[in-house]
């Protein structure tokens, strides 16, 4: 069918100084490989800049961007004075989802840069998980998957992306106690080789043995059991009246309890228990 009358424009672009052009304080990505703005680079040479960046206009007069960060620092070494743009009236909220939904959807960002992204979004707008999870389409369980990475340290998270292990294995690191065994995990795991799913294997093994050696011993458990039928032994005293005083106390070779009942008359009304 034959449409009549002039095409609508929208999104019009314009030519803006790149020196007018500034980063978007929401932009989740930390490393740009530099054999891919190369050869972006090349491209654009070749053919030009095929999809024009998107920016907002700032407080400074200049303009903020919202989308096309490698577009932007390709035509920089260029020495490209200007790039095609297209200028969108956005507020904070808007701006912030539109660039981390373009680095999720159009570049491979690592999976801590996603949620350090998420998190980002989250912290400065005040947003539920849930909210979050509708404006960027992405299942809650996905969601709050990725932001338990952050759980894990600074020196824990370069590690696993220098042995380029996988977001399975990062988050089956949280099972282990400490940074120094979650890095000795990882080691592990690059030296054998191991894939994702022999990786979790592993990692399970070594949170099953720290979960043994931080139970109790049998003797242990025992001696609790005895000290907790004591304490309740004691409580009943109380109750009938009597001032019973707990002392508890460890020695190179045991542990000591006192329980120390007082020889005089109790209060009268309550029971007295004739023995513990």
């Amino acid at each position: 069918m034959k449409l009549g009358g002039r095409p609508k424009v929208v999104n019009k672009v314009v030519l803006l100084p790149v020196e007018e052009i500034h980063p978007s304080p929401y932009q989740p990505r930390r490393y740009f490989g530099e054999e891919e703005l190369d050869s972006l680079a090349r491209s654009i040479a070749q053919n030009g800049l095929l999809s024009p960046i998107l920016v907002r206009k700032d407080q400074e007069g200049g303009y903020e961007l919202i989308a096309g960060e490698r577009r932007l620092m390709a035509c920089r070494r260029l020495g490209q004075w200007e790039i095609p743009a297209i200028i969108q009236e956005q507020d904070d909220l808007s701006a912030a989802v539109l660039t981390l939904i373009e680095n999720l959807h159009r570049e491979n960002l690592s999976f801590f840069e996603e949620a350090e992204g998420i998190f980002q979004l989250i912290r400065e707008n005040g947003l539920s998980q849930q909210r979050v999870c509708a404006l960027l389409d992405m299942a809650q369980p996905t969601v709050a998957n990725k932001l338990r990475l952050l759980r894990l340290s600074p020196a824990v998270r370069d590690t696993v992306e220098e042995l380029g292990l996988t977001e399975r294995i990062a988050r089956a690191l949280l099972r282990l106690e400490g940074e120094e065994r979650q890095l000795k995990a990882c080691r592990y795991i690059a030296a054998h080789h191991l894939t994702s799913a022999q990786g979790e294997n592993y990692i399970a093994r070594l949170a099953e043995e720290q979960g043994r050696k931080g139970r109790p011993s049998g003797h242990l458990r025992d001696y609790r059991l005895i000290f907790s039928t004591m304490d309740k032994a004691a409580a009943q005293l109380k109750e009938a009246g009597i001032p019973v005083r707990i002392e508890k106390s460890e020695e190179e070779d045991c542990v000591l309890y006192t329980l120390r009942v007082p020889k005089g008359k109790v209060r009268k009304g309550k029971p007295q228990l004739a023995a513990l």
